[in-house]
C-alpha cells in the first residue's frame, strides 16, 4: 500500500514537471521577438534632412548597440532565419543603406568596418554607371565588398515600380543585372524597392526573376509572419534618427499579423481602403493603437474588433495621392510590439 502511494506521488510529481517543461516549451516556441532592421541613406549631409542622419546621431546608434550587447545580424542571416523558420534572438537588429551616397563610404562604412558590424548597401546601378557626383564609384563599391560589405539590388534607374509598365520594370532590372555582372562579377540576391513602393504586379515580376525576399521602407519589426516580399525597415533621418526613437525601435518586438487586407499595397481608385488583419500575438487583453496619415495628417485611427483576434481600422479620411503609412503598436507585460505598413495611392 505504501509502495502504491509512493508510486502515485512520484508519478504526480513527474507529470507536474513534464507539464511545466512542456508549457514553457510552448511559451518559448510561440515567443518571437523579431528583428528590427534599419535603413540609412546619407551621413553628415545636413542639406538633405529627410534622408540624412548627422554623424552624432549615427555614432549614438552604434554606441548603443555595442554597449548593450545587441545581437547584430547581416541581412543574409535575417533571410536565412526566415527561410529555415527559426526564431530571432531577443533584441536582434540588422543594418542597410540605400543608394550608395559617397557619405556612406567616407563616414559610416569605416565605423561599420571597424566595429565589425555587417551592413548591406542597396545600389541603383545607372547612377553609378554615370559616375554621378556625390555617389560612390564602382571601384569604391568593389573595395567595400573586399572589406566585408555586401550589396543588394535597388533597380537600375531607381524608378517608381508600381507606376511603371511590367515590360519597363523587367528591362530596368535586367539592365541592373548586366551592370552588376560587368562591374562586380555577380548579381546580388537581396532586393530593396526604391521609395519602399511595391504592388502585387511588381512582386510577380520579382518572382519571375527568382527573387523571393524584398525589403520596403515602412517601420516595423520583421517576424516569420512578415510578407517575405514586403519586409519592413525603420527609416532613419534627422527627424527620426534621435537616440530615443532608435532605442525604442531596437527594443520593440514584432506585432505579428496575418490575413492582411487589402491584399495589394498599391491603391488604385481606393483612397479610403478597409484595412483588416488578424493578430497572432497573445495581447492579454491589451488593445492596439494605430496611427496613419489620411488627409495628410498623422492621427490615431479607430480600431474595431470584428473577431477576438481580428481588427478593422476605420480611417478618418481618404489618403492623399502618394505614399501612405500605417503604424500599430501595443504594450504587453512592459514590452512594446510594432507593426507597420505602407501603401502607394494613385
Amino acid at each position: 500500500m505504501h509502495m502504491n502511494n509512493f508510486l502515485i506521488k512520484s508519478s504526480t510529481r513527474l507529470l507536474t514537471i513534464y507539464l511545466f517543461v512542456f508549457l514553457n516549451m510552448i511559451t518559448y516556441i510561440n515567443a518571437e521577438s523579431g528583428v528590427s532592421t534599419f535603413m540609412y541613406h546619407r551621413f553628415g549631409e545636413n542639406k538633405y534632412p529627410s534622408t540624412n542622419v548627422s554623424e552624432t546621431q549615427f555614432l549614438s546608434h552604434i554606441d548603443y548597440i555595442l554597449k548593450n550587447n545587441i545581437n547584430v545580424l547581416s541581412l543574409e542571416e535575417v533571410i536565412e532565419t526566415l527561410k529555415n523558420k527559426r526564431k530571432f534572438k531577443k533584441k536582434s537588429v540588422a543594418f542597410s543603406v540605400d543608394d550608395a551616397y559617397s557619405s556612406f563610404y567616407e563616414i559610416a562604412w569605416p565605423i561599420f568596418r571597424e566595429k565589425n558590424i555587417p551592413v548591406t548597401l542597396f545600389v541603383s546601378t545607372d547612377i553609378i554607371d554615370k559616375s554621378t557626383n556625390g555617389y560612390m564609384s564602382w571601384d569604391e563599391i568593389n573595395n567595400f565588398l573586399d572589406e566585408g560589405g555586401t550589396v543588394g539590388q535597388h533597380t537600375s534607374t531607381h524608378l517608381h515600380m508600381p507606376l511603371s509598365e511590367e515590360n519597363y520594370i523587367k528591362k530596368d532590372i535586367l539592365d541592373s543585372h548586366k551592370s552588376f555582372l560587368k562591374n562586380i562579377g555577380f548579381i546580388p540576391s537581396l532586393f530593396a524597392y526604391p521609395y519602399g513602393e511595391s504592388s502585387s504586379s511588381v512582386i510577380k515580376v520579382l518572382n519571375d526573376f527568382g527573387i523571393t525576399y524584398a525589403f520596403g521602407q515602412h517601420s516595423g519589426v520583421i517576424s516569420s509572419y512578415s510578407n517575405p516580399y514586403y519586409l519592413p525597415r525603420f527609416s532613419l533621418n534627422e527627424r527620426f534618427g534621435e537616440s530615443d526613437r532608435f532605442e525604442f525601435a531596437v527594443n520593440s518586438n514584432a506585432l505579428m499579423v496575418e490575413e492582411f487586407l487589402p491584399i495589394d499595397m498599391f491603391l488604385k481608385n481606393n483612397n479610403k481602403p478597409t484595412i483588416e488583419f488578424s493578430i497572432v500575438n497573445d495581447l492579454k487583453g491589451n488593445s492596439i493603437d494605430c496611427f496613419s496619415n489620411p488627409g495628410g495628417n498623422w492621427n490615431l485611427q479607430e480600431v474595431v474588433n470584428i473577431k477576438s483576434n481580428r481588427v478593422q481600422i476605420k480611417l478618418k479620411d481618404e489618403y492623399d495621392k502618394g505614399r501612405a503609412r500605417l503604424n500599430c503598436t501595443t504594450k504587453v507585460d512592459n514590452e512594446w510590439y510594432w507593426f507597420g505598413y505602407q501603401f502607394l495611392v494613385k
